[in-house]
């Protein structure tokens, strides 16, 4: 016991050092949104590499379910395939469909307040900030910070998330928005109070937003509440996509359009 207080005062300059490092790092990245998003990307190779070889691993243990899971999309593709090439007032693929990068979830939070989600694809692979990610259930969330190599998306499971949606067939369109909890549940709020909206209807993304095209699954009404104050609804949606359960998902790296985007001036 005596040597080891001897080791710990002759070492105290040293211990004292880590100890204030420590602290100056936690309260950099702890209390700092920004530092720490940066620090999950480009600024931490490490970090990622080490959740990469995570993700590989655990994406071995569930490839069964995996497996079954790409079976299912491939024929859902196949069935829009058909249903397209059936279409006479579609335009030409060239010409109107969006490019979609695909991404492997490396990191992912759902039961807290803000939540965030790693994948292994950054601005060396066309994923920037404001693009939208999605699976083949639906919306997931948006490219918060880019880094070369990974990119931390904001999860619709995130209070600063806000995504602009409709009901499918109409052209009201609302903000899809998360109050905590509940990581199955989010609300469509500030939708006009005339919409016609009842328990069942479907929700997508409207296209009015560069992050995601027209008609990417959100969710399904559950309950339909006026807010007579503001003459606008609010909406509980069950979301399509469990997000604890994501594996692979899609980046929307279609680049609006620049001329678009000067007409329409900032947001």
């Amino acid at each position: 016991m005596r040597s080891l207080l001897d080791f710990l005062a002759k070492q105290a300059h040293v211990l004292l050092f880590i100890l204030m490092e420590a602290l100056s790092l936690l309260l950099l990245f702890g209390l700092n949104d920004r530092q720490r998003l940066a620090f999950m990307t480009s600024a931490n190779r490490l970090s990622g590499t080490v959740l990469e070889w995570r993700a590989r691993v655990e994406s071995y243990i569930g490839l069964k379910g995996e497996n079954e899971r790409l079976l299912t999309e491939n024929a859902y593709l196949r069935e829009r395939l058909l249903s397209l090439s059936d279409s006479l007032e579609l335009e030409r693929v060239s010409q109107g469909e969006s490019v979609f990068t695909v991404a492997r979830v490396i990191d992912n939070s759902v039961r807290k307040d803000d939540n965030f989600i790693t994948i292994d694809k950054g601005r060396s692979d066309g994923v920037d900030q404001g693009m939208g990610v999605f699976d083949s259930r639906g919306v997931i969330g948006v490219v918060e910070v880019a880094g070369s190599h990974y990119s931390v998306v904001l999860p619709v499971l995130n209070s600063k998330s806000s995504i602009s949606c409709k009901v499918s067939g109409s052209s009201s369109i609302g903000f899809l928005e998360w109050r905590g909890g509940d990581p199955y549940r989010a609300m469509v709020n500030d939708m006009p109070y005339h919409t016609v909206v009842s328990t069942g209807d479907t929700i997508v993304t409207s296209g009015y937003s560069s992050a995601f095209p027209e008609n990417i699954p959100v969710g399904v009404v559950e309950r339909v509440e006026q807010q007579r104050m503001s003459y606008t609804l609010a909406v509980t949606v069950s979301l399509f996509v469990d997000m604890s359960d994501l594996r692979w998902v899609y980046v929307n790296t279609m680049k609006p359009d620049p001329e678009l985007e000067e007409l329409e001036g900032p947001e």
